[in-house]
């Protein structure tokens, strides 16, 4: 599998907004891991975090075509799978993403 370089393309105001639209799902993560390739979050069930989830997501998508996510609608929870498919890749999510992190 060929390597996607690993490039965001969001500028450093577009970047700050975008992180504090990731922070404020934060009180909704009942249980974070490191996987193979990143991290996985389960948010609590919440009327709304299903469609934010999947709106910062796609976004995501268009900026940082390095990182893979997946969606998944559990009975207990909703998870996401955020990963990449090098290990600076892999890096790269934990330390974006770690400020969601439970630990």
């Amino acid at each position: 599998m060929q390597e996607t370089p690993i490039v965001c393309t969001l500028t450093e105001a577009d970047y700050r907004d975008r992180e504090t639209a990731w922070l404020k799902l934060r009180p909704f993560v009942r249980a974070s891991m490191a996987v193979p390739g990143g991290l996985t979050f389960r948010f609590a069930r919440v009327t709304g975090l299903q469609g934010s989830l999947t709106e910062l997501v796609r976004l995501e998508g268009e900026c940082c075509a390095w990182m893979s996510f997946s969606i998944a609608d559990r009975l207990e929870a909703v998870e996401l799978s955020i990963t990449s498919n090098s290990a600076a890749g892999e890096r790269g999510v934990r330390e974006a993403f770690a400020p969601l992190t439970r630990g």
